[in-house]
């Protein structure tokens, strides 16, 4: 018997009936049916909250309503250094106007600031708060220039649509007021930033008010390890950022050190130096410890002098006199490239420098160094402990403080002893930072009485043993 033989063209033509039919009512659901079209975007969409589009039968995009829960909003403005409002819920940021929008699902949710308000420092009943996002909160002269940021609580309605999802939460702050100081620079900016997202492990975007781009790229390998993502000129922002957190303003402590007791984990300035060893690679996380290593290898010193005022005159005498004690010294101007900056610095065991941003480079030297400020003439030993003198100690770092004599400043042969910048320089200060500024910052270089000088470098060496 002959089997029946089926041509390529039958088999190519053959169709099911039943699937035919299967094929036909799916159709008709999907284009059709709004129930299925919900089951679909329970199944496409892996983040609840979020808008998801899909294809409907007239083949355009339909995008889902976005659920709104109950916002948190959590706001300090009794802090000393800085404003920050923290939040949860359907967050709306449109950089164009610097408005922050923290949408309520209802009128009721917002009336009488709601449940989940809590403003310390201000009315707490309010619906709107305006933040200047700088860590110099109070300084007549940087806050004034400084963009202000409106949080705002609405309703949906009163919200612009989002143009952009983010699946991390956000923080918005200035890169403006004293940015391009190097002290300024960390104590501002680096070290409050390290405060408020270093716990989020990079999970985090930066949407920057007054953003400048040289300074993103000076310190890249910080922003880099900070942030996954590339940080937003806010002002330069048109399209309406969509978030679940955000914070508004930067956490800040104290001068160029951090309040573990504040912070999230505990992070301290131990932490701080152990993440920027990390970002530049340094290879020294401990000093010298003569006491246990060779002792014929001597301890390293740097002297670091500056470009302008405030320069160590009797350079020569400085070195000559460390030499004698037992250090390797070396005096430099420090590479204003950072990486190279940082790795210079922490292959030094100590470090003496006269007050100013250079001894910011203290961040980069090993645990157990020995830093030592020179306070020029002017009152300025109280500023000069609190900018320099207590961040070695939270570091784990020994700290000396060499306070200069009349005869050891330039400015005696500017002023007669008898004139009240020798004096009395209180009333100076009382009169007009600029004054202080102008004076004691900016017309004074310092010849060191290298034999009164030299107690302060045993002591370095003692402390190194």
């Amino acid at each position: 018997m002959k089997a029946a033989v089926r041509s390529k063209k039958s088999k190519g033509s053959f169709c099911h009936p039943p699937l035919l039919l299967l094929i036909v009512a799916i159709q008709f659901l999907v284009i059709y049916s709004p129930t299925l079209d919900q089951y679909m975007v329970m199944l496409t969409t892996g983040k609840p909250g979020f808008p998801s589009m899909l294809i409907d039968g007239r083949r355009s995009f339909k995008q889902v309503d976005e659920f709104i829960p109950e916002p948190r909003l959590r706001c300090d403005f009794k802090d000393n250094r800085s404003d920050v409002c923290e939040m949860e819920g359907a967050i709306r940021i449109l950089g164009r106007t610097s408005e922050v929008f923290l949408v309520a699902p209802s009128l009721a949710s917002i009336s009488g600031g709601g449940g989940g308000v809590n403003a310390t420092g201000v009315d707490a009943n309010a619906t709107r708060w305006k933040i200047q996002p700088y860590t110099r909160k109070g300084e007549s002269r940087v806050m004034p220039g400084i963009t202000e940021v409106t949080v705002r609580l609405v309703t949906a309605d009163e919200a612009p649509p989002c143009d952009e999802w983010h699946d991390v939460p956000a923080i918005v702050y200035s890169n403006g007021g004293y940015c391009g100081n190097y002290y300024h620079d960390f104590n501002d900016n680096i070290i409050p930033l390290f405060i408020t997202s270093r716990h989020l492990a990079g999970e985090v975007q930066l949407l920057v008010t007054q953003k400048q781009r040289w300074w993103f790229g000076k310190y890249r390998e910080i922003v880099e390890g900070l942030t996954r993502y590339e940080p937003v000129d806010l002002d330069a922002e048109q399209r309406v950022h969509c978030y679940r957190r955000a914070t508004v303003g930067l956490h800040s402590h104290k001068d160029l050190s951090i309040d573990p007791r504040r912070a999230p984990n505990n992070y301290s300035m131990v932490d701080f130096k152990r993440f920027l060893m990390w970002r530049y690679a340094l290879p020294r996380e401990h000093a010298i410890r003569m006491d246990e290593e060779d002792k014929s290898k001597k301890p390293r010193l740097l002297v670091i002098n500056r470009r302008s005022r405030r320069r160590f005159v009797n350079l020569d005498e400085i070195v000559a006199a460390a030499e004698g004690v037992g250090f390797e010294v070396t005096a430099a101007e420090l590479d204003a490239h950072i990486p190279a900056a940082a790795a210079a610095v922490n292959s030094y065991d100590a470090m003496v420098a006269v007050h100013g941003s250079g001894l910011t480079n203290l961040v980069f030297l090993p645990m157990n160094a020995v830093v030592i400020q020179v306070v020029p003439l002017g009152r300025m030993e109280g500023l000069a402990m609190d900018e320099y003198g207590v961040p070695p100690r939270d570091m784990n770092m020994r700290y000396l403080q060499y306070n200069i004599t009349a005869e050891e400043s330039t400015l005696s042969e500017v002023y007669p002893r008898a004139h009240p910048v020798f004096l009395d320089p209180l009333p100076i200060h009382k009169q007009s930072w600029s004054l202080v500024k102008d004076i004691y910052l900016g017309q004074q270089d310092v010849r060191l009485d290298v034999r009164r000088f030299r107690p302060v470098l045993l002591k370095a060496l003692h402390l190194l043993r």
